[in-house]
């Protein structure tokens, strides 16, 4: 019951941290590519089409059902409510696959919620479908951590791997995890799963690779800083003022500012059990290498931030690649704050004075990091709040179809001067 009312919640939170004009307009590939193909290709023929260098599975079926049970007019807030709805059903996978990590269920529902109020999340991630991989990348970590106890259980998790793996590309970075008790029969079905998306992911991306960017690379200090600036920085300081915060405090505020993250990691690789030490390295990890390999395969003048001058630091571009190393970040303190509970519970020995420092430890930490989190759950802004809006587009495209055979199409204008072409007999 637990998991059904949290994925229930935080697919609502997602929902609510979306402006309303951002919920009518659609985000990029989410038109152009994913309803356009399905519209072009028809629903089923659209569902494995590769796009940038691999496949978009879960993506590609949400707009598949838009486009077979919803109006046109609803094309838009479909795919946001499909977003949403996916992110509260990882949100409710994490919190039941980090039992085996985390036994205190604060900070296993406070894990589950990081994925839908990550602070930089609604910018560009949250409630669209063409950065959805990236909180699929987040949950699968867990998944593959998690040793399942039905066999029910363990063939819903693995058909959701699946269709994970054959969504996110990077989830290949998780491959390690995998040497974590690797005799276990419990786990194979779904590492199995795991396996087959990754190995068809990789043969995608072989047999037809993703274009380069044409940019230069970034300058190598600026990978560092950019991690410091996007994946540390939002958890402090709201989007609107980063860009001020680092122009004034430069690198050394990014550092200190990551201090609590590495006391975090040290209070989880000395003192916990083993599982959470393979869990905190895989944090520590992983958020170090989505970002890096980030940046490297896609390198814009937006990212060289060790180049740039203090005017330009002052309205510097955020980058969505912060996002899921944000949230380990952030796991990794609650994880942290987990294991001091742990230790506390179990120091039955201990004189009173020593339990009580671990309850001022872990009280005000996990307090004040929950504070952070509803101070930024209202975005200062998203890449889809200017719109356009899906909606109000209909009245002049419906009557532009009035004199036009219902073969014939318009245009809907969507995010980044891309747009959708809709048959004229959708609109009738």
């Amino acid at each position: 019951m637990v998991p059904i009312v949290l994925g229930v919640l935080t697919a609502s939170l997602a929902w609510m941290r979306l402006p309303a004009i951002a919920r009518d307009t659609l985000w990029a590939e989410d038109g152009r590519n994913f309803l356009q193909d399905a519209l072009n290709l028809g629903p089923l023929n659209s569902l494995f089409v590769p796009y940038a260098g691999y496949l978009h599975t879960l993506p590609r079926i949400v707009a598949a059902l838009t486009v077979q049970f919803m109006p046109v007019q609803l094309f838009a807030l479909s795919m946001t409510f499909g977003a949403c709805l996916l992110a509260g059903i990882m949100a409710a996978i994490v919190y039941v696959c980090s039992a085996d990590v985390i036994t205190w269920i604060p900070a296993r529902v406070l894990i589950a919620a990081l994925t839908v109020l990550a602070p930089l999340a609604p910018r560009e991630v949250l409630g669209n479908m063409a950065n959805l991989h990236s909180l699929v990348l987040w949950t699968i970590m867990w998944v593959l951590l998690y040793r399942p106890r039905t066999r029910a259980g363990s063939i819903a998790i693995a058909v959701f791997v699946l269709l994970g793996a054959l969504t996110e590309i990077e989830s290949v970075f998780l491959l390690p995890l995998l040497l974590w008790r690797p005799r276990d029969r419990s786990r194979w079905v779904v590492r199995s799963a795991y396996l087959v998306g990754v190995a068809a992911q990789l043969c995608v991306t072989v047999i037809w690779p993703r274009g380069q960017s044409g940019h230069p690379p970034v300058d190598f200090w600026s990978i560092p800083y950019g991690y410091l600036i996007n994946a540390v920085m939002p958890v402090w300081v709201q989007q609107d003022s980063i860009g001020a915060a680092v122009a004034w405090g430069g690198p050394a505020l990014c550092i200190a500012l990551a201090l609590p993250f590495a006391v975090a990691a040290f209070v989880v690789l000395r003192l916990g059990s083993a599982i959470q030490r393979v869990a905190a390295t895989a944090l520590i990890a992983g958020s170090v290498v989505v970002y890096s390999v980030s940046i490297v395969e896609n390198p814009n003048t937006f990212y060289d931030y060790a180049v740039m001058s203090t005017a330009q630091l002052e309205s510097v571009w955020l980058v969505r690649y912060g996002v899921v190393p944000s949230m380990m970040l952030c796991g990794l303190v609650l994880l942290a704050a987990g294991v001091i509970v742990a230790r506390r519970r179990s120091a039955v020995r201990l004189p009173a004075p020593r339990r009580s420092v671990h309850g001022l430890i872990v009280t005000p930490v996990v307090v004040g990091l929950v504070a952070l989190l509803l101070v930024q759950f209202f975005p200062q802004g998203t890449r889809r709040s200017y719109g356009p809006e899906w909606q109000p587009q209909i009245p002049t495209l419906s009557s532009q179809c009035e004199s036009l055979p219902d073969s014939q199409s318009v245009r809907f204008r969507e995010t980044i001067n891309w747009s959708v072409t809709v048959p004229c007999g959708l609109l009738d």
